[in-house]
């Protein structure tokens, strides 16, 4: 059963429930990688029967946010708080809610104009976001900045520009670093840019912002890199080997893990299942998507589980899904139909269900889940559109 949480009744942008899939890149060729794993054995897939889950999904009480907080572009759960970008009409706001206060508050309001924050995350050490501008920043500038905390000045990390791109970095964060990727270009016509552009992953240190280190620098034409993903001293992301020209070859994808305690080090692919995307790591396990011949890295795909003790590989029994993301014990990720709210339990290697499926009691949709530690956050929307509303849940586990 939902709870509300009410509070002041504030106008913001919308976020838009149902994001559009990217359009489908041609057929890519599946690569063969080296192993990844510390101890050399590659992942091999298993069949396995879901065990019942000791959990109970009646007893997980999901919550709402007042309707007059409406999220932008941009919503993320540090574990401890919900965190997401806000104000009409571009986003130009963050705000955060920490479960058992009274009401959401007000982090950071950009002074830009027409500031659009694509992206937050967050993390005991503070916040990072991306935002846009094109009178501050020009047509596809975007930057990248760190904030300590409410009220504090925001640390520039990064700038650049993706105009021809359309794509704004992709940014992690944990209580030691910061981590994004984004791309930046030169102006000129596609033709030159893509002859002079260049992909980047890089990090800074939440304790000492000014100190960037460039991990990683690639011309656009040998690699695209995507979503970093923190665990301890792991840096994973997702890398594209672009057919630029449409020859017709298609695309390359894969996951890599950089050591950050050994810089010096090359970056280790992972043996996944051929075309992967979209880590999600803990200690444990590795997550991530896998996509049909034919399809983008960035749409919708089949997701996988790697238990990093065993080596065994296993299906997550869903519909097509995207942007998974892995707390202590379960899996959230977005389902194509946002028709389904429910996560994946790591432990059970089954689904835990949170709310009644469309086209039963209810024919809500959901869209955004995300989980960090045990706080799941979400999207709520009515049936004939509207405005999305913030849900989030605080799952069992330790």
């Amino acid at each position: 059963m939902a709870s509300e949480i009410r509070g002041r009744v504030r106008s913001a942008g919308a976020a838009a429930l149902i994001l559009a899939a990217t359009a489908c890149a041609p057929a890519p060729s599946p690569s063969v990688v080296v192993g990844p794993t510390r101890d050399a054995v590659a992942p091999s897939e298993t069949v396995t029967t879901p065990r019942p889950s000791p959990v109970d999904a009646g007893s997980i009480e999901t919550h709402l946010l007042d309707a007059g907080y409406v999220p932008g572009s941009a919503l993320f759960s540090t574990g401890t708080q919900i965190v997401w970008s806000a104000d009409a009409p571009s986003s130009s706001e963050i705000w955060r809610y920490v479960p058992g206060s009274l009401q959401p508050e007000r982090v950071y309001a950009s002074p830009r104009a027409e500031s659009s924050i694509t992206s937050v995350v967050g993390s005991a050490a503070g916040y990072a976001f991306v935002e846009l501008s094109k009178p501050s920043f020009g047509d596809g500038g975007w930057r990248v900045w760190f904030l300590s905390g409410p009220g504090t000045e925001p640390v520039q990390l990064a700038a650049g520009n993706a105009r021809q791109a359309g794509h704004s970095p992709t940014i992690a964060m944990d209580d030691a670093r910061i981590a994004w990727a984004g791309f930046d270009e030169p102006p000129g016509d596609i033709s030159y840019v893509l002859d002079h552009a260049v992909s980047r992953l890089a990090t800074a240190s939440t304790s000492d912002p000014r100190s960037i280190t460039t991990l990683l620098e690639r011309p656009v034409r040998e690699a695209l890199l995507w979503y970093p993903c923190l665990n301890g001293n792991e840096l994973w992301y997702g890398t594209i080997h672009g057919d630029l020209d449409l020859t017709g070859v298609g695309d390359e994808f894969h996951v890599e893990m950089l050591d950050l305690a050994n810089p010096t080090a090359p970056p280790v692919p992972f043996v996944g299942s051929g075309n992967d995307f979209n880590p999600a790591v803990n200690d444990a396990f590795v997550v991530w998507k896998t996509s049909e011949a034919g399809d983008s890295a960035l749409n919708w795909g089949t997701l996988k589980v790697l238990d990093r003790r065993t080596q065994r590989v296993a299906t997550i029994p869903t519909e097509p899904a995207n942007r998974p993301s892995i707390g202590g014990r379960y899996v959230a990720f977005d389902e194509i139909f946002h028709a389904r709210l429910e996560v994946y339990d790591l432990d059970a290697g089954g689904l835990l269900e949170l709310a009644p499926p469309v086209g039963s009691e209810s024919n809500l949709s959901y869209g955004g889940e995300l989980v960090h530690g045990r706080l799941l956050t979400f999207f709520e929307q009515a049936p004939g559109g509207g405005q999305p509303r913030i849900g989030w849940a605080m799952l069992p586990g330790e």
